[in-house]
């Protein structure tokens, strides 16, 4: 057999096996698994997980009128945070979730950061999923969930409009409905994790609604749920039974 056709048969046939390992590697590649996004929970999903940490919150006077009405999310069990703004004016408190009503009592607060714990209990809730506030970016889609003007257990949706800094840290700026009885809720992110506490807004414009970062008040549900606070009530010092003002924004 000539040299020359020897070479030709064998260059051929290394074009087949390398053509063969291609269609093997190909074919390895098309009956593996795609790894697709799994999509973001549908709002309705949302709301079912996460109104299961939210419940009103009442302040009463010693005559039993109500001086204050607003929301709380549980991080812990038994442990609810709210805005101190909410129960400022009241000396006894009540928290309610759905038909049921329980007694709370103060047991830490964070006057700077308008933040209060109470201890609650006989309420069928589950503690918030807890998210992270400092990865939160503008445009992120958010609910929040809570009591404005009364009516318990309202979900609305907007998203992260901007992030502000105030003296006491930096706040989460949403487009998310808040009104009065929202204070205290809960706003979620698209997982349905807390990532903060409504707060206060700014009526002079349109969806300039604040939350204070979830952060804030993870540490002040540790010192709630620890030790002698979570046997003890606390009362608020006099200034913040004033009238509360937000705080300057940047």
């Amino acid at each position: 057999m000539k040299p020359g056709r020897t070479l030709l048969l064998g260059g051929g046939a290394l074009v087949l096996l390398l053509v063969d390992a291609a269609l093997v590697l190909l074919s390895i590649q098309s009956s593996a698994p795609v790894s697709r996004p799994v999509p973001a929970p549908a709002p309705e999903q949302v709301f079912s997980q996460a109104s299961q940490s939210v419940a009103m919150v009442y302040a009463v006077e010693p005559t039993g009128r109500i001086t204050g009405r607003g929301s709380g999310v549980f991080l812990e069990r038994g442990v609810l945070l709210t805005n101190c703004h909410v129960i400022a004016r009241g000396t006894t408190f009540l928290a309610g979730y759905r038909q049921k009503r329980s007694p709370a009592r103060l047991v830490a607060y964070d006057a700077d950061r308008d933040l209060c714990a109470l201890h609650v209990g006989g309420l069928d809730v589950v503690p918030a999923r807890i998210g992270d506030a400092w990865s939160v970016q503008v445009g992120q889609r958010v609910y929040a969930i809570g009591t404005p003007e009364g009516f318990e257990l309202t979900l609305s949706e907007g998203v992260i409009s901007g992030l502000r800094e105030a003296p006491a840290g930096r706040y989460l700026q949403t487009t998310a409905a808040l009104s009065e009885g929202s204070s205290g809720g809960g706003l979620f992110d698209s997982e349905g994790r807390l990532i903060g506490i409504a707060a206060f807004v700014y009526s002079a414009g349109q969806s300039l609604n604040f939350a204070a970062p979830v952060n804030w008040a993870v540490g002040l549900a540790s010192r709630a749920s620890g030790g002698a606070a979570s046997t003890e009530s606390v009362e608020l010092p006099p200034a913040l039974k004033k009238e509360w003002r937000p705080p300057l924004l940047k």
